[in-house]
């Protein structure tokens, strides 16, 4: 069976989308992945003022690792620690619920 011209394109075609839509995923994970790399980078760097109680730039930490992933619960749990350590109550309560509203297991907590 002759294969029509237009069967041949068309086929060109449905591959070439397939390797762009392929390359396409692969920048996706590759975005995810260095997203979620810098994202530790800043809450271990949080972590480490906050054991130096430097908590003001804790903080600072901690907001550019939400700012990456808003997911990101540990993120928003440090945060309310670091501002309940500063007397900021109010601050430090809503983290706590954010952090609560991304992983309700944080109720359990010591249970």
């Amino acid at each position: 069976m002759n294969e029509t011209n237009c069967d041949k394109a068309s086929r060109e075609h449905t591959i070439i989308m397939a390797l762009g839509i392929t390359a396409l995923a692969l920048l996706m994970l590759v975005s995810i992945a260095g997203a979620a790399q810098s994202t530790n980078v800043w809450f271990h760097k949080g972590s480490e003022l906050m054991s130096s109680e430097k908590y003001n730039e804790a903080i600072k930490a901690y907001d550019k690792a939400i700012e990456i992933n808003p997911l990101n619960w540990n993120a928003w749990y440090a945060k309310g620690i670091a501002l309940e350590k500063l007397g900021k109550s109010n601050e430090a309560t809503k983290a706590y619920k954010k952090a609560v509203e991304l992983n309700p297991k944080l109720l359990n907590y010591g249970q």
